[in-house]
Formats: structure tokens, C-alpha cells, sequence
């Protein structure tokens, strides 16, 4: 039987450069989003008042790997400062 993390190599190397790049920013984004609110002290909740979303469209963009347009990252940025 394959150990896990033997499948999820195996898994990883299956998936295409651009995909894995895509899922590396997300990444990156939802860790700066993060970083900033704790830096302003700020929550998610304050953000969500701050876009003018709701609540859970802010969590989901900020757990896991959301799939942000470029408009909802420009949206974030001037939320964020």
C-alpha cells in the first residue's frame, strides 16, 4: 500500500504548471490578506462592513484557495490600504 504522502507526490506531479502556480498565489494573496488585517487590527467582519459583502464571501476568500478575480483583488486592495 502507498503511504499518503507518496500518493500525494504522485498527485502533485500530475497537475500542470499553471495550476500549481494559480494555487501558489492564492496562497500568497490569502496570506497578505491576513497579515494586514492583523497588522490594523482589523477582523474579517470588519472587512466584509468595509467591501460591502457579506460575511461568508469574505471567509471564502480568505480560507482556501478561492479562484479571486482581478476586480475582487482591486477591491481587497483598497479595502486593505
Amino acid at each position: 500500500m502507498k503511504k499518503k504522502q507518496d500518493w500525494f507526490k504522485e498527485k502533485v506531479s500530475a497537475v500542470s504548471p499553471e495550476i500549481l502556480m494559480g494555487v501558489q498565489l492564492s496562497a500568497e494573496i490569502i496570506a497578505r490578506i491576513d497579515a494586514i488585517l492583523r497588522e490594523k487590527n482589523m477582523t474579517q467582519r470588519d472587512l466584509a462592513k468595509k467591501l460591502g459583502k457579506s460575511e461568508a464571501v469574505v471567509s471564502r476568500w480568505t480560507m482556501g484557495f478561492p479562484n479571486l478575480t482581478l476586480r475582487s483583488i482591486a477591491e481587497l486592495s483598497n479595502a486593505l490600504g
